[in-house]
């Protein structure tokens, strides 16, 4: 088989089954955000670690933004995950690293951001996507009917 047969037939059986690839796109990144989380979330010294980080790097009310970050990164994550309300939990994810990437990340070398960066396009691209066939978002949508 050529390379065009193949690449034919590839795009032939995929056609249509975009939301699958924006369900392991919800999963992974919801799910590396609760992760990377859940120590704030079930330890209050984590929390204070976490606030003094942004303290160094001159956040103001550094606890407030931290109890902020941490409610955006896990809340969105769990909601990314499940498909709910996913184009604002996308917005409100790329806007708290786009905070990330202006306030600490700026201050490194290109390759140190490139996570940060990674994470605002995926929550924008959820954010014009949306959730896509397997979400709590379309289950809604049906019911509203």
């Amino acid at each position: 088989m050529s390379i065009a047969g193949w690449h034919n037939a590839v795009e032939r059986r995929l056609a249509g089954q975009h939301g699958v690839g924006l369900l392991i796109l919800r999963i992974v990144m919801g799910g590396h955000l609760m992760f990377m989380t859940q120590d704030n979330v079930f330890s209050w010294a984590r929390m204070l670690e976490f606030r003094d980080f942004l303290a160094q790097f001159g956040f103001p009310f550094p606890l407030f933004c931290a109890v902020l970050s941490v409610i955006g990164q896990f809340g969105g994550g769990l909601a990314l995950v499940l498909g709910l309300c996913t184009r604002f939990a996308g917005a409100i994810v790329a806007f708290n690293f786009v905070v990330a990437i202006v306030m600490v990340d700026s201050k490194q070398a290109y390759p140190g951001a490139f996570a940060a960066l990674a994470l605002v396009a995926a929550g924008l691209c959820l954010v014009f996507a949306g959730a896509g066939r397997y979400s709590l978002d379309r289950s809604w949508r049906k019911l509203a009917r």
